[in-house]
């Protein structure tokens, strides 16, 4: 379907399933059944009733995603139904709704960017067997919109090599030691939701090499579970790292050996992110702790705007 001239890679109903699981993990029950037909599908209306009705009075035309409700007569585009579900209710454009839609489904494009000069000095010339080669991460050095559209700027894409796969349709985030080898090449299909990472692979700190090349160890930095949501904070100049997980006792080991005094825990709201919290703070031995409260509705680092990542509210828990 095409939404705002954007090519979206799903159905519509796709989009409607995925709406209603994340709004059900908020506690917001505003959309609660919906039916199929040949070019729209109806919905309980989320204007009126508090989406309480027995049957759904109100349409989303399939090709574009147009809302209308036959019983209160609003009509909306998808991205302003999506924004008024999520409560930004003074979102008259749809703004948080279109950037949804954008990191949940968007099909986008990829831009060359082979002969971008990496702001750091690689040495690759150790060709150990386990480390990724500089010849095939030459091969992904692409700007892709997927990473773009999700707030992360050319600079920091620059900064961690983060690419495109062609060939399999995959933005790829190299995954660096300390010294700056390639240890693997973690993907992002950008038609579905999840993270790809080879087999049997140890998992070290993201961003710990860019970390040491600063010229000055910061004196706090940010632990976040997405290799998303660490590129997103080192865009607003917040230094980062990321566990890809939740983390493991390397990581907690590179964690403690890090120069820095203080770490601000930036995981998920989910129960995931709330477990690595606490196995973070189980392992983590010296060091000041304090955890980011996410506004609410957002359920992760990357879905704030830029004002609210400038003024994260951070508590000792």
């Amino acid at each position: 379907m095409i939404i705002n001239e954007t090519q979206f890679n799903v159905e519509l109903k796709d989009i409607l399933i995925e709406l209603i699981s994340q709004l059900r993990a908020n506690n917001i029950e505003l959309i609660r059944k919906y039916k199929e037909g040949p070019t729209h599908i109806q919905i309980c209306c989320p204007y009126h009733a508090n989406g309480l009705e027995h049957r759904p009075s109100a349409g989303i035309r399939k090709s574009d995603g147009l809302f209308h409700c036959f019983a209160c007569n609003e009509v909306h585009s998808l991205p302003e139904v999506i924004s008024h579900c999520f409560g930004h209710t003074d979102d008259i454009v749809g703004k948080f709704g279109w950037q949804w839609l954008i990191r949940n489904f968007a099909t986008v494009q990829s831009e060359d960017r082979k002969d971008i000069q990496l702001d750091f000095d690689r040495d690759f010339t150790k060709q150990k067997k386990n480390y990724v080669s500089e010849d095939e991460l030459a091969q992904y050095r692409y700007y892709h919109s997927y990473i773009l559209n999700r707030g992360i700027s050319k600079e920091i894409v620059n900064l961690f090599d983060v690419g495109y796969d062609k060939t399999n349709q995959t933005c790829t985030f190299p995954n660096l030691d300390k010294e700056g080898n390639c240890l693997f090449v973690a993907r992002r299909s950008v038609k579905t939701k999840f993270f790809q990472y080879p087999s049997n692979v140890q998992k070290e700190v993201y961003g710990i090499y860019q970390l040491y090349q600063l010229d000055k160890f910061p004196k706090e930095v940010y632990v976040c579970e997405s290799m998303i949501d660490c590129l997103y904070l080192w865009t607003f100049n917040k230094y980062a790292c990321a566990l890809n997980g939740l983390g493991n006792s390397i990581q907690f080991e590179q964690l403690n050996n890090m120069p820095c005094r203080k770490f601000i825990l930036a995981t998920d709201s989910d129960r995931a992110g709330i477990q690595a919290r606490k196995r973070l703070r189980d392992n983590i031995k010296n060091k000041l702790i304090t955890e980011v409260i996410l506004p609410n509705g957002r359920k992760d680092i990357n879905e704030c705007s830029p004002d609210e990542i400038e003024n994260l509210i951070e508590v000792f828990n």
